[in-house]
């Protein structure tokens, strides 16, 4: 892993350090787990949330159609130590662990 893939790594896990989560580095990118749920990828300097259908999330974030293959949000590194990102990983994992 390079210095600045590390740095970037820090910056995105920084934020969620009061949830229980984790990465696995796969596919030349990082999983991103909470509470044991697949919620998301961090690649470069973004990070792939899965699509939950969250209601609180920025206007700019873009989703994804219903017809999109991936059903992700990307998320800029910009919003890496936004209040609202780890409430946004939290309930992904929540939902995701109740719709199993």
């Amino acid at each position: 892993m390079s210095f600045e893939e590390t740095g970037i790594l820090d910056t995105w896990l920084g934020n969620l350090k009061c949830l229980n989560v984790k990465v696995k580095k796969m596919f030349g990118c990082h999983c991103l787990y909470c509470d044991g749920q697949a919620v998301g990828w961090i690649h470069e300097s973004v990070m792939s949330l899965r699509e939950v259908g969250l209601d609180y999330l920025p206007k700019d974030i873009k989703r994804p159609s219903k017809e999109d293959k991936i059903q992700e949000l990307v998320i800029p590194l910009d919003y890496a130590t936004a209040d609202w990102l780890p409430r946004a990983v939290q309930d992904t994992a929540d939902i995701r662990k109740k719709n199993g």
